[in-house]
């Protein structure tokens, strides 16, 4: 949780507090209603708004899912420690992982066209085994992120009111839990769109004010340092990017909005406009912890925790600048709990194979909020939620997505389960060669020295989990075929027997047409012409075999 003993900023009086956080949750409930209006009979855009949305809101919501109200502890810390180098760092890694779901999206479209989350294509490709655990994991998952927003959020409470934080933490899961219950996926997606342009304006209210006022002067930046490129700035680039890009494959939100867009082109126009969106709202928050040390409201000496640097400044502007701060972040706090809320339903949904009542779920989500909330209440570090669950997605990650690619079909969900485990073997195995101590090395995987260390611990666990788990993962499976033939069994291989939707049929059709070059018939030749059937020269089945083949669903195939 965030250190508030130091008592940095200026507190808004309770009256004010309470009119600005209320009326901003009572504006969003009121947006909420009216846009889940249209989507709470539509169970399609409820439970997935498959195709729903534009380039412009598509864009905006994924500034949404990548942004909470702990960029303004977590990034401005990086400044004070990185400087800039890590500030550019923090905000590249945040955006760039957007391009992956640009490579990704379509490639589980062509595997199946009404695809809507990930733990629907792990049922379908590996089976029930590796789907529930990908489902609890997923679960598991954004319950954390829901952890890190509530304790940043209880933290700014504390630092910028006189409010009991527990009140309006309590308020802000009921207000986003009523009009996600009402509206679905359908709902967040408007919501957060709306919120993303509200939270673009304020941040550049801010920043143009923070920018007349503090000016630090050159001597006060050379002074300060945090200006020139760094070695654990260097690392954070490739530390931050594949941390974040792995843990955003598990977190359904981030699929959600992938599935949403109306085509392929629109998701990488989206994830174009996203990334900067992210970069540029990522980077102007993290340069207040420069900020703070060149204008003297931060040092290292001090007993305020880098953490709080952006408050610090708040500190010394004026007393409207902390109640717009606190809108900013009621705001940033809505967008990412109801982000939340939808992909943990969606999580559940799938968990259960959708064979159980939507309210039911719908009640299991609000009973969540419960144990979400306590623990938020007693979070020790934000920073240490984000690392154990980031370290946990580069070490199972890679394993799941190999599925996608038709050249590794043989990938059995065995293989891809010993692979999990060996991305968490590889980061013990690692921690104890380089570290020399079985007991330091495996303590590697709790990351309790966090993210900013003077050596490449760090930087070597989360290169070594995703590469761990793709050797382990192919390993074994090496050796499965290996006994498989020595026994004389059959072997694996996954065959995709879901149909195309109609539209994606004639979309295929047109485009295999356009491949080919069109066939000439001469007029005398026309009448000699023999028909060929393609299916009974290659011993292929017919159109009534397909159909049978398909209405036995039989998704794995064994052949010699």
């Amino acid at each position: 949780m965030a250190d508030s003993s130091s008592d940095p900023g200026p507190k808004v009086s309770s009256p004010a507090a309470n009119a600005l956080i209320y009326v901003t949750l009572i504006a969003f409930l009121v947006l909420g209603m009216f846009a889940g209006w249209r989507s709470h009979r539509n169970a399609g855009l409820f439970l997935k708004a498959i195709k729903s949305q534009s380039v412009v809101s598509l864009s905006l919501n994924f500034l949404a899912v990548n942004i909470g109200s702990g960029i303004f502890f977590s990034l401005p810390e990086v400044g004070t420690i990185a400087g800039i180098t890590g500030v550019f760092a923090y905000a590249f890694a945040a955006g760039a992982p957007l391009f992956l779901f640009a490579i990704v999206g379509p490639m589980f479209r062509k595997h199946n066209s009404k695809q809507w989350s990930m733990t629907a294509f792990v049922r379908e490709r590996y089976g029930r085994p590796l789907h529930k655990l990908y489902g609890i994991i997923c679960t598991l998952f954004v319950g954390m992120y829901m952890v890190s927003e509530l304790t940043t959020i209880y933290g700014v409470f504390q630092l910028l009111t006189p409010l009991h934080p527990l009140t309006p933490m309590i308020i802000i899961c009921v207000i986003t839990t009523i009009y996600t219950a009402f509206g679905g996926v359908f709902a967040s997606l408007m919501t957060d769109a709306i919120q993303c342009v509200l939270i673009f304006v304020l941040i550049i209210i801010a920043v143009i004010t923070v920018g007349v006022s503090v000016r630090p002067s050159k001597e006060d930046i050379e002074r300060a340092g945090l200006v020139k490129p760094t070695k654990m700035g260097g690392e954070l680039f490739v530390i931050l990017t594949l941390a974040i890009a792995f843990s955003d494959m598990y977190h359904q939100g981030f699929w959600q909005r992938t599935f949403a867009s109306r085509n392929d082109h629109d998701l990488r126009w989206a994830t174009f406009f996203g990334f900067w969106l992210v970069f540029v709202v990522t980077a102007l928050v993290g340069m207040a912890g420069p900020l703070a040390a060149w204008a003297g409201t931060w040092s290292p000496d001090s007993d305020v925790p880098g953490s709080s640097a952006f408050f610090t400044i708040i500190a010394s502007m004026p007393g409207w600048v902390s109640g717009l701060t606190l809108v900013l972040t009621t705001s940033l706090s809505c967008c990412a709990i109801d982000t939340c809320q939808t992909a943990m339903f969606a999580s559940l949904y799938d968990l259960v194979e959708q064979k159980v009542s939507i309210w039911v779920v719908r009640i299991v989500v609000i009973l969540l909020n419960i144990p979400v909330i306590f623990l938020a209440m007693r979070a020790p570090d934000i920073l240490q939620v984000y690392l154990l669950a980031d370290l946990l997605a580069s070490a199972t990650i890679l394993p799941v997505l190999i599925g996608l690619i038709k050249r590794f079909n043989f990938v059995h969900w065995t293989d891809a389960l010993v692979g999990c485990f060996g991305g968490i073997i590889a980061v013990g195995a690692f921690g104890q060669t380089y570290l020399g101590n079985r007991h330091d090395g495996w303590r590697l995987l709790l990351l309790d020295g966090g993210l900013y260390v003077n050596d490449e611990r760090v930087l070597g666990t989360f290169c070594f989990a995703p590469l761990g788990s793709v050797v382990f993962t192919f390993f074994f499976s090496g050796l499965r075929m290996a006994i498989s033939r020595a026994l004389g069994c059959h072997q694996y291989w996954y065959v995709n027997t879901i149909p195309l939707a109609e539209n994606d049929e004639e979309e295929q059709e047109k485009k295999e047409s356009q491949s080919k070059p069109p066939l000439r018939v001469f007029p005398n030749q026309e009448s000699n012409a023999a028909p060929t059937n393609n299916n009974e020269q290659f011993g292929q089945t017919n159109g009534n075999d397909t159909d049978k083949l398909t209405a036995f669903s039989r998704k794995f195939i064994f052949s010699h």
